[in-house]
């Protein structure tokens, strides 16, 4: 266990705080697309829900970076930490403008494919918690940390793989219009670019955890 001061240690929580806001954006997202069915959903009012819970997270990275102005690590590490940090709050940015495109678009999401957006939706968060947890063991297991890089790695080839059979099954759907299918293929898309912003999130890591042991 590497040795931090109480200015670090102060950054430190912030950072934890921030993904935790993160996660609670793409958890509230999975919790409207569970609800997607109920007639008497308010999807704005529930999506402005959403849209708060990213806005947290903004909060969170912007008071973890004014604090980090202030003099804790090294500024080699200062640089590589914010940048992790606004890389995570892109997950969360995604999560967000899935909603409103289901929102403002009004999509309608035929019943059968609900479940697989969600499978889909919840394997893009397990992704993302892999990512989380490699992003709290850079400060004291890099070892750990790689572990956990390798396998958000092999989570988002998994969402891939769902990605992909999700769009081959639906453009193979004869009574789904055209338009209707590139719509929900965009939403499809939306939903597995959250686990694409995860791996590019544990490509950071796996840049600073190289740094670091030179």
């Amino acid at each position: 266990m590497q040795f931090f001061g109480k200015k670090e240690l102060r950054i430190i929580q912030l950072f934890e705080d921030h993904m935790v806001a993160v996660e609670n954006t793409v958890k509230s997202l999975i919790d409207f697309l569970k609800n997607i069915e109920n007639p008497d959903l308010d999807r704005e009012s529930f999506v402005e829900k959403i849209r708060k819970n990213e806005s947290d997270a903004d909060d969170k990275r912007r008071k973890m970076e004014t604090e980090m102005y202030l003099g804790a690590f090294l500024p080699n590490f200062r640089g590589d930490l914010l940048g992790i940090a606004e890389s995570i709050d892109v997950v969360a940015n995604k999560a967000e403008s899935t909603a409103d495109l289901i929102e403002l678009q009004n999509i309608s999401i035929p019943k059968e494919f609900i479940p697989k957006l969600i499978e889909l939706a919840e394997k893009s968060l397990e992704t993302y918690l892999s990512v989380k947890k490699a992003a709290s063991s850079i400060f004291n297991d890099m070892d750990v940390a790689n572990d956990l890089i390798n396998r958000t790695e092999d989570l988002e080839h998994e969402t891939d793989i769902l990605e992909k059979n999700l769009v081959r099954t639906l453009f193979r759907k004869d009574e789904i219009e055209l338009a209707h299918k590139i719509q929900l293929e965009k939403l499809i898309k939306k939903l597995a670019d959250i686990a694409d912003q995860a791996e590019n999130v544990s490509d950071r890591l796996q840049i600073v955890i190289f740094k670091r042991r030179v």
